[in-house]
């Protein structure tokens, strides 16, 4: 077996949330200090949040009237905590290309990369991203539509402090956080996670069709957790939903996984607490949906469960007999359509030399995503890039090759793409001894029942939605929720559903 990266751990546990970007949650981390470290050395000193210029982006055709991008205030603050709102207040575009059913403009190329390469007005094709400068100024045209009553759209140009959100910020804080860490692609969940587990999207450049029934999206292809298992690397899924087939979303939406490794997140907790972590533990959130507020920071969702639940994990986990040889990873899969200001390269590998059915050669990384690395092993206060020297950024590959170094495998035995063996990893983020005792991941963001709407719809209040769906899996629900607009079509959904699935 070849030398394996990070000897000093023994345990890594990886949490990765939903949809916000590094300016959303983490952009006023520094605002009135620099790092106490930087990695690497010869990197910038200074943490490139919102703090570092003034910036906003122009109404939707009106590139006169420019909307600066703010923190939320206090009194705001407290009214969105007292209310349980989700900021901002509508989901917004996820995808690469909006689908087709964009209610303000019929087939057009709203979605992600108009909020990277659009400004008052909407672009009409796929960019040019080779040189990958995109303004960054289309987020608020993007998100705005004339139906919109609350704040005008502003919302999507709002940010949280660290008085706000103390839990990530604090974690940031005490542990190390990148500021050029981006997502996989410019597009939402689905191929982002992909990307951190197989290494590739095999093509696809958004989460395709609403399906009430299966077959959802899946990848048909290794996986990180294959490659664990070859080296022998003890591995578990711990989640709380089922996706689809009594399966959690991950288990399903990438099959080649080995089965019956997976348990609930009350046996994580256990675990953690009886020092029986597996050597790595990959952790679901409750997730967002139509009908309730998840743990993931999924917009519109209210923040403070989701920063419960971190806070929750966290303390675990350093309560636990493992922390002196543990690494934490807590990352985003994609920015959700969240403002943020930092480019990101236009320089990706395409992984298999696929392109998208819009034309998306995967050379555009997508935005910036909070990164954060979590260990006795990590200096208080750091911030990291790639190495020095290294031709691409941080992006969620690395995580693959990264895991697998420290598992003891090679690059050139990794098998899961092209862009794999040239992502950069950040084993040398960390020391070789022990150079962090802190035990402070923030405090509690507020009480809540995890279970509050999170988003209109035409059928009904969230208590009545939810007598009308029961207890269907997550996949179905998001589907039926999607497609039909009243009480009688759900509740034929719903019948239609449970007919299908009968033994």
């Amino acid at each position: 077996m070849p030398d394996s990266i990070m000897p000093q751990i023994k345990t890594i546990v990886f949490l990765m949330m939903e949809n916000r970007s590094l300016d959303n949650l983490l952009g006023w981390l520094y605002e009135n200090s620099n790092p106490d470290r930087v990695f690497p050395p010869d990197s910038r000193k200074d943490y490139d949040g919102l703090q570092t210029g003034s910036y906003s982006n122009p109404r939707q055709n009106n590139p006169g009237q420019l909307v600066p991008v703010t923190k939320v205030s206090d009194i705001r603050w407290r009214e969105i905590r007292s209310k349980q709102w989700g900021v901002p207040y509508y989901d917004p575009w996820e995808a690469l290309r909006a689908y087709p059913n964009d209610p303000r403009q019929p087939y057009s190329w709203s979605g992600v990369m108009n909020q990277f390469y659009g400004d008052a007005k909407i672009i009409d094709g796929m960019p040019v991203t080779k040189d990958g400068h995109p303004a960054m100024q289309g987020f608020l045209q993007d998100y705005y539509w004339p139906k919109m009553k609350a704040w005008k759209g502003e919302d999507i140009l709002w940010t949280y402090g660290p008085e706000q959100l103390n839990t990530i910020n604090s974690l940031a804080r005490n542990f190390a956080v990148s500021d050029r860490w981006f997502c996989s692609v410019p597009t939402e969940t689905n191929p982002n996670r992909a990307f951190s587990i197989c290494g590739t999207s095999l093509g696809q450049e958004d989460n395709g069709p609403y399906r009430i029934s299966p077959p959802y999206q899946q990848y048909d292809t290794l996986t990180l957790f294959n490659q664990l298992s070859h080296q022998g690397k003890s591995w578990k899924l711990y989640y709380t939903d089922e996706w689809s087939d009594g399966l959690s979303y991950t288990e399903y939406t990438f099959p080649r996984i080995p089965r019956g490794r997976h348990d609930t997140l009350n046996a994580f907790y256990n675990d953690a607490s009886a020092g029986t972590l597996p050597a790595f533990s990959y952790i679901e959130p409750h997730w967002t949906g139509l009908t309730t507020t998840g743990t993931d920071y999924h917009p519109p969702s209210f923040v403070c469960p989701s920063e419960d639940f971190l806070l929750q994990v966290f303390t675990a986990l350093r309560n636990s007999p493992q922390w002196r040889e543990m690494l934490f990873v807590v990352t985003f899969d994609e920015h959700g359509g969240t403002y943020d200001h930092v480019p990101p390269p236009g320089t990706a590998m395409n992984p298999d030399g696929k392109v998208s059915e819009n034309g998306f050669k995967f050379d555009q990384y997508g935005a910036r995503v909070p990164t954060l690395l979590i260990s006795p092993y990590i200096q208080k206060g750091t911030v990291f890039r790639a190495p020095s020297g290294s031709a691409q950024p941080f992006d969620h590959t690395s995580f693959i090759r990264t895991f697998l170094l420290w598992a003891g495998v090679k690059t050139e035995d990794m098998s899961l793409g092209q862009r794999v063996p040239n992502a950069p990893t950040f084993e040398a983020v960390l020391s070789n001894t022990r150079v962090n005792d802190t035990s402070d991941g923030g405090t509690a963001c507020a009480p809540s029942d995890g279970n509050q709407a999170v988003a209109l719809h035409s059928a009904g209040t969230n208590q009545e939605l939810q007598a009308l769906i029961g207890d269907l899996p997550a996949a179905p629900t998001k589907a039926i929720l999607a497609t039909c607009k009243t009480k009688e079509e759900i509740v034929a959904a719903v019948a239609d559903y449970h007919k299908r699935t009968e033994i």
